[in-house]
């Protein structure tokens, strides 16, 4: 089955630019800090933003069917240019209604 169609609509629908720039007003609205098991996380100023994963969730409970997922690495561990899958700040996992509306995030702290 080719899902080439899938995948550009998907593309389109929710680009990395449009992930970076709701990632960047999500982290200026906390004010660069989260609270976390007691802790405070800081995000410098232009923290990097790596789209690493977008999935399509089928799920008859949500409206629509179905939701959008997105992993987003935070300022990304580069070797020789590229995302290793590391990252310095931790990654942001986002959840989109399936018009692009942010729904929810999950941090989790770089390992």
């Amino acid at each position: 089955m080719d899902w080439t169609h899938v995948m550009a609509e998907l593309d389109a629908h929710l680009s990395d630019d449009k992930v970076r720039r709701d990632v960047e007003a999500f982290l200026e609205s906390v004010g660069h800090r989260l609270e976390l098991d007691d802790e405070e996380v800081r995000f410098p100023l232009g923290t990097q933003v790596h789209v690493e994963e977008r999935m399509l969730v089928r799920n008859s409970q949500v409206r629509g069917g179905g939701l959008f997922m997105v992993k987003a690495v935070l300022d990304p561990i580069l070797q020789d240019g590229k995302p290793t899958g590391g990252s310095r700040s931790g990654t942001l996992k986002i959840m989109y209604d399936l018009e692009g509306r942010w729904l929810d995030e999950f941090y989790s702290r770089p390992l």
